[in-house]
């Protein structure tokens, strides 16, 4: 793993053995990353956070250092996975802010469990709209999707570096970190089905677009995305914050889909300030 940025642990979820780091004291946070991805892409984040905050950082199934058990990784069961492991941890409500997938999962789980989620923070969320890019729909497809997530080619450093407006946070350090955990047993193979269930080829499958149900959340809603994301497009941020009304929104000029790494520091302070309020 990268450098210490919390204390690492594990819990057992569903009968999943799962990997997350805490750090600091306060208020809950929780952090969900993205598709093939872990709580490493958090890793500029946590120090920030855990001086106001209690921060979790969770590898989600089949992700990071988290078991990579043969199950279905079906929006519904993540949702309540989530849910579990809030009430696991014995927090009350909890602040949500995820990334990609993350932010799907914790927008899906802020509606179905609002009672959980004290703040939602969506970071180039998916489930704000159906376009995603063409290596997210490929995929999809059973043959191309088998070669590209279980065949002999690596696809993590392609990945990264298309998520990236700026190539040079694609560090060895982090693609060598994001490789090891993806090539753990069973890991390809969950990336795999969690594309099938999500994504078809014309893109997010339509019962997991949730932006018409961003006005029925009752809780604070701050949205950050990169300008130049070229994973899932800006647009959709601009049309969540308009379907509900007094949202944060933040989008960052000359950035990608990763903003919480290539824009940490104005990401760090734009995310304290709505934690604190």
């Amino acid at each position: 793993m990268l450098a210490n940025i919390g204390e690492s642990r594990y819990v057992e979820i569903d009968g999943i053995n799962t990997h997350f780091v805490v750090a600091g004291e306060g208020s809950p946070v929780l952090l969900v990353h993205g598709l093939g991805a872990s709580m490493v892409v958090w890793r500029e984040n946590i120090a920030a956070l855990s001086q106001r905050f209690r921060v979790y950082a969770i590898d989600l199934p089949g992700h990071g250092d988290s078991e990579k058990p043969d199950i279905n990784y079906d929006a519904e069961s993540m949702v309540e996975f989530l849910r579990k492991f809030v009430e696991t941890m014995d927090v009350g409500k909890i602040a949500m802010m995820g990334n990609s997938l993350g932010g799907g999962l914790a927008l899906m789980t802020a509606l179905a469990h609002p009672e959980l989620v004290s703040k939602l923070a969506l970071v180039s969320s998916a489930s704000l709209g159906r376009e995603v890019s063409i290596w997210l729909r490929l995929p999809s497809l059973p043959i191309i999707g088998k070669m590209m997530t279980s065949g002999p080619v690596d696809s993590t450093a392609f990945m990264l570096r298309k998520a990236l407006y700026d190539k040079s946070f694609a560090t060895k350090e982090l693609i060598a970190e994001l490789k090891r955990t993806n090539k753990l047993p069973g890991g390809r193979e969950a990336v795999h089905k969690i594309i099938r269930n999500f994504i078809s080829i014309w893109g997010v499958r339509r019962p997991y677009v949730r932006a018409r149900d961003l006005q029925s959340l009752e809780m604070p809603l701050l949205i950050v995305w990169g300008a130049e994301d070229k994973m899932i497009p800006v647009k959709h941020a601009y049309k969540a914050a308009r379907a509900k009304s007094g949202v944060d929104l933040h989008v960052f000029a000359n950035c990608g889909h990763l903003p919480q790494l290539e824009r940490a520091s104005e990401f760090n302070g734009i995310t304290l300030e709505f934690l604190s309020e």
